[in-house]
């Protein structure tokens, strides 16, 4: 009982801001709408340097799912 009671007040915090995010979200549209951002060639480049960190790439150097 007193575990569970320390689980609790452990994921107390994390609850709340959970239930402010659904709360808030309420307020927001459906679908984001559509920006258009151009980027230079570096900042492409940075993009997609951040990109193949965090989903890798195969063995072409293309990350997947993404058209060459």
């Amino acid at each position: 009982m007193a575990e569970s009671d320390a689980m609790e007040e452990q994921c107390a915090g994390v609850d709340a801001l959970i239930a402010r995010a659904e709360r808030d979200a309420v307020d927001l549209p459906e679908e984001p709408a559509a920006v258009s951002v151009e980027l230079t060639e570096q900042e492409r480049r940075e993009v997609e340097e951040a990109l193949g960190l965090v989903h890798g790439r195969d063995r072409q150097g293309r990350r997947p799912g993404h058209a060459a």
